[in-house]
């Protein structure tokens, strides 16, 4: 059984344009960091009749590896703040043989799905964009179990990302007014620092927290682009790359240029990646 069982709205961008991005992209961004949820479903360990959230599961690879590992008593429940990525997790889910699978379309900072409470929450690159780190947090705590358990994948700090420094290289040369990020901002590297996510977790009410480093080579633009399309697909795809459009057809040729090194024929542009595996437990 596949269902969608709440939905919910927020000002955030996940909600709007850059859901509908991802999906209009989504064998690209999915060929990328597939390697990351297939490292965490194996580190988190599911076992049979576990009730899980999978937050920030977009289109759905991972719940759907979730409900294997847990069936056949077992539940999992995706919850994203796009419509369009739990639309289509639905379609994509009922197409398969999964059973126990609900979709939730809501803001996770605010809101409890009615599957709760969890055994288990569970996050692929989904826990990094909360407006108030601390509250969002909170809010996740209020969803599961005493001695619950959470595995996330964050980004590592932008300087510990090959394929991040390559184009900041790039932007830097181009773009050189661009503003510094705040570093805690919501965004990917938003938890890059384990002293910071460490602490947001144990204001939590999360202790037992742990970080495990995982290194990759991301197949930027999906397996078996080009650098040309690898270029393309970061221009047209990502909120870092349309900066860089700004800078013009000489930065994309340069961005393009800073990929070719790296381009490995049949497999893509495979560059340099690094990401926190972090397990933490609701007391």
């Amino acid at each position: 059984m596949s269902e969608t069982i709440e939905r919910g709205a927020s000002a955030n961008e996940w909600s709007g344009d850059q859901g509908r991005v991802w999906l209009a992209n989504l064998a690209r961004f999915e060929g990328m960091i597939t390697q990351v949820g297939a490292a965490l479903v194996k580190h988190a360990g599911f076992r049979p009749g576990e009730n899980v959230l999978d937050l920030g599961c977009g289109a759905g690879p991972t719940t759907t590896g979730i409900a294997r590992s847990v069936s056949p008593t077992g539940c999992v429940t995706g919850l994203d703040i796009s419509q369009d990525l739990i639309d289509y997790a639905g379609i994509r889910a009922a197409q398969g043989t999964q059973s126990r699978i609900y979709w939730v379309c809501a803001d996770a900072a605010t809101t409890i799905p009615a599957t709760a409470p969890y055994d288990r929450i569970f996050s692929r690159f989904g826990s990094m964009f909360f407006d108030d780190a601390y509250a969002g947090f909170r809010n996740l705590r209020k969803m599961i179990k005493p001695s619950g358990r959470m595995d996330l994948a964050v980004w590592a700090s932008p300087r510990d990302n090959e394929w991040t420094r390559l184009i900041a290289g790039v932007a830097a040369t181009h773009l050189p007014d661009m503003p510094k990020p705040d570093p805690r901002a919501p965004g990917p590297f938003a938890f890059g620092d384990p002293a910071y996510l460490t602490d947001v977790l144990e204001k939590a009410d999360f202790g037992r927290i742990s970080f495990a480093p995982f290194e990759t080579r991301l197949a930027i633009g999906g397996v078996g682009a080009t650098p040309e399309e690898a270029a393309d697909f970061l221009i047209s795809s990502t909120p870092m790359g349309r900066m860089l459009k700004e800078g013009g057809h000489q930065a994309v040729a340069d961005l393009t240029a800073a990929f070719a090194p790296y381009h490995v024929p049949g497999k893509g542009v495979l560059v340099g990646a690094k990401v926190w595996i972090v397990t933490a437990w609701a007391v």
